[in-house]
């Protein structure tokens, strides 16, 4: 499960090592970001000369397939499950034709505990971004313009993570994120793509920290919300 995000690192700081030819991507720091919100989403896409272009765009939290008559769809489409990602109406478009990166600085996550849920903040071992594999779609407004979303792909969660929660996001190690956003990549090899890119989810390069409870509301947006609790 992930459904929160912490968004304080600007994903253009990666401009260089990322390989971004276009950042379109407005950074603000938020430290509570809830699905519906806009976050930043590395593609790769033909531009108007047919050249492949990486590029850092913003999309909306929830996936609106194109068929879709009603954006509130993508309010029940913010993860997606990869053990059925291939099949799922919602989903199965976007992962053979429109997958991404989702840099993001952390997500946070409740445990169970005897007090209630104890909000946990997990991050990268290597005090950068975390990378999660994600799917993106267009979705044509009333006004005619085209709305951009997204969803996280998630999977069972494995070691030190599944104390947490039974699920977990689809990390992408930096060297991997070419292949999974690789747009030509063909119908018939995205289930081997899929199957190599949970294969190389290490939840090793994550760690993990108590927070305050004052995560929990989504109204509540400060640096603060990051800081370890004992």
């Amino acid at each position: 499960m992930c459904g929160r995000l912490n968004m304080s690192l600007d994903p253009a700081d990666l401009a260089d090592e990322l390989r971004l030819d276009v950042v379109s991507y407005d950074y603000t720091p938020r430290y509570n970001v809830p699905p519906g919100s806009s976050v930043p989403i590395v593609v790769e896409r033909l531009d108007d000369e047919g050249q492949l272009t990486r590029r850092l765009e913003t999309a909306s939290w929830g996936l609106v397939p194109g068929w879709a008559k009603d954006v509130k769809i993508g309010f029940k489409a913010f993860n997606a499950r990869a053990e059925t990602v291939l099949e799922k109406p919602m989903f199965r478009q976007a992962v053979r034709r429109r997958r991404c990166a989702v840099p993001v600085a952390g997500y946070y996550e409740w445990e169970n505990t005897g007090d209630g849920k104890q909000p946990w903040l997990m991050s990268s071992a290597g005090r950068g971004h975390l990378f999660m594999a994600g799917l993106f779609e267009f979705w044509r407004q009333p006004d005619q313009s085209w709305l951009v979303s997204t969803s996280i792909l998630t999977a069972p969660a494995s070691g030190h993570l599944k104390e947490l929660h039974h699920r977990m996001p689809v990390f992408l190690q930096r060297e991997h994120i070419g292949d999974w956003i690789d747009p030509t990549v063909t119908t018939n090899a995205v289930p081997s793509l899929l199957e190599a890119t949970l294969a190389q989810a290490d939840p090793a390069t994550v760690t993990r920290h108590k927070v305050g409870r004052s995560v929990g509301n989504v109204r509540n947006d400060s640096p603060d919300l990051a800081v370890p609790v004992a």
